[in-house]
Parts: structure tokens; sequence; C-alpha cells
């Protein structure tokens, strides 16, 4: 099954870690250099720092399967990315979601929103797939509307103990996870005053059981895999 890594990161203070003209920013992009290019690594990274918080750093992966990973972390993972604790406070965390379409082209865009809706460790499948069907009915009637969309992926995380952006401290908990590429954040808030997202949002305030609603935005960079 294919699945998107997601991480968050901490950047230590004072560091441009997005400019690779920089020491930082060379560090960074070369441990996604080495990443995609060692046997076995992802098949594509994106990386940028959250808009509303640019203390934090996400990273996401695109892999076949949740085993490549753990190989590839066993293997030569840990050595591609040995100095990222030079320019990185701390690591927050590190798990998957299997999302469709996949891979999630909106981290292509120029913007890509990234909406979290945290349900409790042990969901139903059931109660899963009635958010599923309500996310589904705000893509069709709502995002679709919009021309400044730029792809549109959502899907559940593998794991159920995700950190609760937000939460209490060491509260985790299942994630429906959607990746939306704007043209930009302006687009996207303009599309909040329109009647596609007025009509069609309490498809996702409604949403059964749900703990927590994050939502952020990132401007990702991004490098493919080299071949081997």
């Amino acid at each position: 099954m294919a699945v998107t890594e997601i991480g968050c990161m901490g950047v230590k203070p004072g560091l441009n870690v997005m400019d690779e003209s920089t020491q930082e920013g060379q560090v960074l992009m070369g441990a996604w250099k080495a990443v995609t290019s060692a046997p076995g690594g992802p098949h594509q990274v994106y990386w940028g720092l959250e808009v509303e918080d640019p203390s934090k750093l996400w990273a996401f992966f695109d892999w076949d399967s949740v085993e490549d990973h753990e190989n590839f972390a066993k293997s030569s993972g840990r050595d591609a990315v040995k100095d990222l604790p030079t320019i990185l406070s701390h690591g927050e965390f590190t798990k998957h979601v299997a999302v469709t379409p996949s891979p999630p082209l909106a981290l292509q865009a120029p913007v890509t929103e990234i909406m979290l809706a945290y349900f409790s460790s042990d969901i139903s499948q059931a109660q899963k797939d009635a958010a599923s069907a309500n996310v589904r009915e705000f893509s069709d009637k709502g995002l679709n509307k919009c021309s400044d969309i730029r792809g549109v992926s959502f899907g559940w995380g593998v794991e159920n103990d995700f950190p609760v952006k937000g939460g209490e401290e060491g509260q985790t908990g299942s994630i429906l996870a959607a990746f939306i590429g704007w043209t930009s954040i302006d687009a996207h808030m303009k599309f909040r005053e329109t009647d596609a997202f007025k009509d069609n949002v309490g498809l996702l305030r409604s949403l059964e059981g749900v703990v927590k609603l994050a939502m952020f935005h990132v401007s990702c960079q991004s490098l493919k895999k080299t071949a081997e």
C-alpha cells in the first residue's frame, strides 16, 4: 500500500534552512539528496516550513509501503540524515498516511493546506467511512468548484497514535489527513468567502467523533529519487 511518510521537526533559532546559500540550508539539502540517492530511498521528498509557525519544518516522503520505509531506515537511512541534528532542535514525530490519490500532487502546489482531523485511537471502521464520505463530499461540492485548486488527496493515518497538534501534552489519536494544493494562501482565504465554502464547510465541522481539527500551510521544495 502506497503511503506518505509525514514528519515534523523543530528548527534551531536563527537558522534559515530553506535557503540553500546558507550553511544550514546546505545541510538540509544535503540530507535530502542523500535520502533520494541512497538504495531503497523514497520516490520523492517534499519539505517546507509551517507558514503559521516557521519554527516547525515539515517533511513528506513517498513510499510504496511502510515496510519499504522501515527497511530503508534500518539500512542507509540513518546515515543519510546524520547531520540534521546540527540544524534541528528536535523531532516531534514520524508517521504514515495512506491518501488517495497517491502520491499527493497537492504537495507540488505553490502552497499546500494540510488539514488534520483527530479522532479517538479506537475509532471504528464505520466512523472512518462516514468521516471520509464527508471529506469527499466537501471536496466534490466545495474544493472542486474552485479554479485555484492544484490537487486534493486525503486518507487515514496508518498508525493510531498521532500526536494531536495543539492538543494536551501526550495526547494522541487517529487522523484523517487532507492535502489541498492552492495557487496561494490568498486564494485559499478568498475561497473561504465563497458560497461553495460556506454551504459545505459544515461537512467538516460536523465530523462525528472528531476530537480536534488542525489546519496549516506549507510551501514545499522537493526532490525526486535518482536512479539507483
